[in-house]
């Protein structure tokens, strides 16, 4: 009997501990994980929430076999929260002891961008104008230093220097004090955003090391943050006119200009500034998240979560071969300045002849995308213009390599046929002047009987001055922009669009056109000029069958963990230039023996044509106003028979096209060795690293 009592009352017991502890349980549940500490229970809870935006990693960029170009890695930077440090003789001295670390560990800060520095016994601002900033239209508007003095009580009407940076000094208990320029630097950076003058995000270290971390964490400095975040790395040396920067968003772009706010970016958002990061910004950036840190009132740190999680960016492959563009590039660095010594640039672009996707584009000198912002001023000074992408941005005359845009023409519109032949007298009078060939300037020569095959062999001015006198200069322009020449390409990066010459732009430019500059018009010279994007496509048009495609870069986007394909590139033919098959014949004809006839061409094409690839090309000279020596321009595609590639290449003073034919040969070289047919048969959308 009392064994069965004890045994009751034990069961008793034990169910009501049981209960008890679920009862607690229960109440901890919906304390700590249904609701939570917010903003409003912190307060009475002494603790302080703090909702940072996090910025998303940006989507990776990749080549058509997707070998990773660009990628990102985590850094971490240092961080202040004054208003999480006390008052001001305890934010004193967390700054002081945070410059004490650094100055133990190496570790560089940043300039906190005040106007006042040391002078002598003194003070002086190092602007002429810090507390109004002129606008455009003559206005001014107050300076964010003049904010803060409003906003602190500092003097702000005219003040001379030494009173502003003294009352600034008793502010924060710094009269006197050996450190205080170094202390107030960091304080003004601090307190511009603690005061909502500026909402940019500024970090006091960038890219510390662990054993600052370490020594941070250890310390624990109240208001001092160790912050990740993502940074581009590059994975390779090339395609820096390609691929572009990031950087944060300027201020006129925040609400005008790009309007990020609308768009929903902080800020202090890092945004793709120029090149393939500035074009595919909207796949390239990720969906920014919250994370919410708990402190005490002290500043430290009680606990730290997401309460909405980042989301990285889209992972974009372009249509780049980047082993194709390293032999662009290098081809160009080897060859330039022995074809014209060193007296200006180059550039080359290999295009894809079946759909306008770019395989390479390359222009000479070019920069490191790792350093850009530290070289950027001796960049920016160089004479040789190193930034600018003269591949896609550079206009130049076309020279004899426009032969075949007036061979169409007088094809196409009957005026010809391909086998009709017209005499090369060496020189002909047209109205008031004398036109003469090239031959005949040479050596007083000329080639005789000519059909367009011989023509364009023989790149004969007779011939075309002929037909183009013919034709007229409305035709002409007709064919040349139905080829794309004097039009944007649809390249997704930024271009030039070139220039048609004609009355039109005679008279734009204050120019009279005369009847003469029609048969300058028909060899490439009189205003004609363009990129040596748009005169490659045009090329892959010609050899192609006639169908214009859109230049483009994308090849497809995939997300971020690359499961998901989100948009794959479709090939946008723009026009079709009407030509019978036997006349594109005629034309394809005569620039398979530009480059057999032609002995320059035909000993750089030499190891191809050992191998059983034969090359179709056509060279081009163009004289320039008031240059001693012609910019040089050499146009190919590969193979005659089935041409896959179209190519391009120009050289500032390079004298002749045909000096310009072994950079097209070393990157075709690459292009059909044994490494590149098996990468392309083998590596399409595989994920290299």
């Amino acid at each position: 009997m009392k064994y069965k009592l004890f045994r009751f009352r034990s069961q008793v017991l034990i169910l009501a501990c049981l209960l008890m502890t679920l009862s607690f349980l229960g109440l901890l549940y919906d304390a700590q994980i249904r609701h939570g500490i917010d903003i409003d229970a912190s307060t009475a809870a002494n603790t302080i929430v703090i909702r940072e935006t996090v910025e998303a990693a940006r989507g990776e960029i990749t080549d058509r076999y997707g070998r990773v170009l660009v990628s990102n890695q985590t850094v971490y930077h240092a961080a202040l929260d004054v208003g999480a440090m006390g008052d001001y003789s305890q934010q004193v001295a967390t700054i002081r002891r945070l410059l004490e670390i650094c100055r133990s560990q190496g570790i560089d800060w940043n300039d906190g961008g005040l106007p006042l520095e040391r002078s002598g016994e003194g003070w002086r601002y190092t602007t002429d104008s810090p507390f109004a900033r002129i606008q455009e239209d003559g206005t001014s508007t107050d300076t964010g230093f003049a904010k803060l003095c409003q906003a602190m009580e500092w003097p702000t009407d005219g003040a001379n220097p030494d009173r502003v940076a003294q009352a600034m000094l008793e502010t924060f208990g710094l009269t006197g004090a050996e450190d205080a320029d170094e202390v107030l630097e960091v304080l003004y950076a601090c307190y511009l955003r603690e005061k909502e003058v500026v909402w940019t995000t500024w970090y006091f270290a960038q890219n510390v090391d662990i054993d600052f971390i370490t020594v941070v964490k250890e310390e624990n400095l109240p208001g001092v943050t160790i912050r990740a975040a993502a940074e581009r790395v590059y994975h390779t040396d090339y395609a820096a006119h390609l691929l572009g920067q990031v950087g944060l968003i300027a201020a006129e772009d925040w609400e005008a200009g790009e309007n990020y706010k609308e768009q929903g970016y902080a800020m202090d958002a890092v945004v793709g500034q120029s090149g393939v990061e500035y074009a595919f910004e909207s796949y390239l950036r990720g969906t920014s998240g919250v994370a919410q840190r708990i402190t005490d009132l002290e500043g430290n740190l009680l606990n730290e979560s997401y309460s909405e999680m980042p989301v990285a960016g889209s992972n974009v492959a372009l249509t780049l071969d980047i082993k194709l563009q390293e032999a662009a590039e290098l081809a160009l660095e080897r060859h330039t300045e022995e074809i014209n010594g060193g007296q200006g640039g180059s550039a080359v672009v290999v295009l894809d002849v079946k759909d306008g996707g770019v395989l390479a584009s390359a222009s000479w000198p070019t920069f490191d995308l790792a350093t850009y912002r530290q070289d950027y001023t001796e960049l920016a000074r160089d004479e040789k213009k190193p930034l600018f992408n003269r591949a896609f941005l550079g206009t130049y005359a076309p020279g004899s390599t426009y032969k075949i845009v007036t061979a169409t023409a007088a094809l196409d519109t009957g005026l010809i046929t391909p086998t009709d032949t017209i005499r090369c007298t060496g020189r002909m009078e047209y109205l008031d002047t004398t036109f003469r060939c090239w031959i005949y300037r040479q050596n007083g020569g000329t080639h005789g009987q000519e059909t367009v095959s011989d023509a364009i062999r023989d790149s004969c001015n007779i011939f075309f001055y002929t037909v183009g006198s013919q034709l007229g200069i409305d035709t002409l322009t007709e064919y040349a922009q139905a080829y794309g020449l004097g039009l944007p390409t649809g390249v997704e990066l930024s271009e030039s669009s070139g220039v048609n010459a004609g009355p039109d732009y005679s008279e734009k430019v204050g120019m009279i056109w005369y009847p003469g500059n029609t048969l300058s018009s028909a060899i490439g010279q009189s205003d004609n000029q363009f990129t040596p994007l748009q005169i490659c496509n045009y090329i892959a048009t010609v050899v192609n069958g006639g169908h214009r495609y859109s230049v483009h870069l994308l090849k497809s986007v995939k997300s971020w963990d690359n499961t998901r394909l989100i948009e794959q590139y479709q090939p946008q033919e723009r026009n079709e230039v009407p030509l019978s098959d036997e006349s594109r014949a005629a034309i394809l004809q005569g620039m398979a023996e530009v480059t057999e006839s032609t002995t320059t061409v035909r000993e750089a094409f030499s190891g191809l044509t050992e191998r059983g690839i034969q090359v179709g090309s056509k060279t081009g000279s163009a004289q320039v106003s008031g240059q001693e020596n012609a910019n040089g321009l050499f146009v190919c595609f590969a193979p005659f028979d089935d041409p896959e590639v179209a190519v391009c290449v120009a050289v500032e003073k390079g004298g002749s096209g045909a000096a310009t034919s072994v950079i097209a040969a070393d990157i075709l070289d690459y292009y059909f060795s044994d490494e590149a047919v098996l990468e392309r048969v083998d590596g399409e959308n595989q994920l290299l690293r």
